[in-house]
Order: C-alpha cells, then structure tokens, then sequence
C-alpha cells in the first residue's frame, strides 16, 4: 500500500509540473471527446513535423551570435574609418582649391599685365570652365583686340595665339620662377612690330631668368646680351659669338 501510494503521489506531483504552465489557461468545458482526440491527433502530427530536435542549436545559435557580433564590431570600426578618410579627402580637397585659386588669381593679374605689354590696346584674361569645381575642369583664355569683342584663344590667329601664350608664360615665370628658358623661334608668327615688344619683354624677365632663345628676327636679335650665330661654309657648320 506504501509503495502504490508513493507512486501515485509521485505521478501526482508529475502530473502537477506538467499542468503549471497551463495553470492560468482557461478550461473549456461540454467539449466532445471525440473533437479533442483528432485534436491532439492533429497536433501531435503536426509537432511530428519538425522533425528530431537539434541538441547543439543552442551552441550553433551562440556560436553564430558571438560571429555576428564580431562583425558588426568590425563594421562599426570601419565605418568611422570611413567617415575619418572621408573627412581628411574633403580637407585636402579645401586646401587644394584654396591653393589653385591663390595661383590662378597671382597668375592671371600677371597675364593681364603681360598681355596688355605685348598687344597695342589689347586686352585677356583667363577664365575657370567651372568656378564651382576649379579642379575638375579646365581654363579658358580670352582676349579682345581693339575693335573685336572678347574671343577664346582658339579663333584667334597664329601671332595673336603667339602673344597670348607667351604672355600666359611670362606670368607663371613671375609666379614661380625656373632658373632658365629655352625659346624656339616662338617670334615665327609675330611681325616686327610684335617682336619688338616681345624682345624688350624678354629683356626685362631676363634679369630674373636666363633666356636661350633660337630666331632669325633682327628685333630679337639686337636685344641679346649674346649673339651665337650659326653658318654653312662648304658643308660645314661654322659657329661665330658676339657679345652685344
């Protein structure tokens, strides 16, 4: 009788753990066998579904959090690297503008100058493409002659182009200085009105730089500090220097 009583009190307090959960569960009450046998019947099948139970997807699922948590981890960081990289490329972008346009703005003043000193009544000036986004585009150089309205450098003839560079040259020479220059007939387009003013141009900047310059046009020539001429004597070449 003990033991039958252990027993039933045993499965008692089994059956007690088991009912815990659903302690609070409203009981439905007049409910027909037979609806409640192939309802369990139905879940029971459907619980059969899903299979065997998987006693590692605990340690599969904390496995995968704590991988996962690694990589948000390295995300995070690479995203301030990110935006840290990015900071720096815009700051550098700044001051790259500011510097092109400090240079663009000393060299252009000086374009002016030089153009109006190589042209009768002439004008020019370079202009940004793209004010907005300097660095992204180009520069376009105008010019108006006397009696023409401003035109881009492109229309204009070869003298007019000759001057025009070479004014743009004269003006980086006096923004950043090289020690010295080498000119190849760059008078070839000029008359000997043009050449004159390039001459005296060039003996001006020429206390600042040394200037080799190759011409046949007596306008530069007399200009020179030194004079190396060049002659064909009997096929060969003779070279003769004069100090002017």
């Amino acid at each position: 009788i003990n033991l039958d009583r252990a027993k039933v009190t045993a499965e008692s307090e089994a059956l007690e753990k088991e009912y815990e959960p659903f302690r609070n569960e409203k009981l439905k009450r007049n409910v027909n066998y037979d609806e409640l046998r192939y309802e369990i019947q139905r879940l029971e099948k459907e619980f059969d579904r899903f299979g065997n139970v998987n006693l590692r997807a605990l340690e599969i699922y904390e496995e995968l959090e704590k991988g996962f948590e690694k990589l948000t981890e390295k995300y995070d960081k690479l995203k301030i690297e990110k935006e840290d990289v990015l900071s720096l490329m815009a700051e550098i972008d700044g001051k790259k503008k500011d510097l092109f346009m400090k240079t663009f703005n000393a060299v252009n003043k000086k374009f002016i100058d030089n153009f109006m000193s190589l042209s009768d009544k002439g004008q020019a000036y370079m202009d940004l493409e793209d004010k907005e986004n300097p660095l992204e585009h180009g520069i376009d150089i105008k010019v108006k002659l006397p009696g023409n309205r401003f035109m881009d450098i492109k229309s204009l003839s070869g003298g007019e182009k000759t001057m025009a560079t070479l004014a743009f040259i004269f003006s980086i020479q006096e923004f950043q200085p090289a020690s010295f220059y080498l000119m190849d007939e760059v008078d070839a387009s000029l008359d000997k009105h043009n050449s004159m003013k390039l001459s005296k141009l060039i003996k001006q900047y020429s206390n600042k730089a040394q200037y080799i310059v190759i011409s046949h046009n007596d306008q530069i020539i007399t200009e020179a500090d030194q004079v190396y001429g060049v002659s064909m004597q009997q096929g060969i070449s003779k070279i003769v220097s004069l100090k002017l």
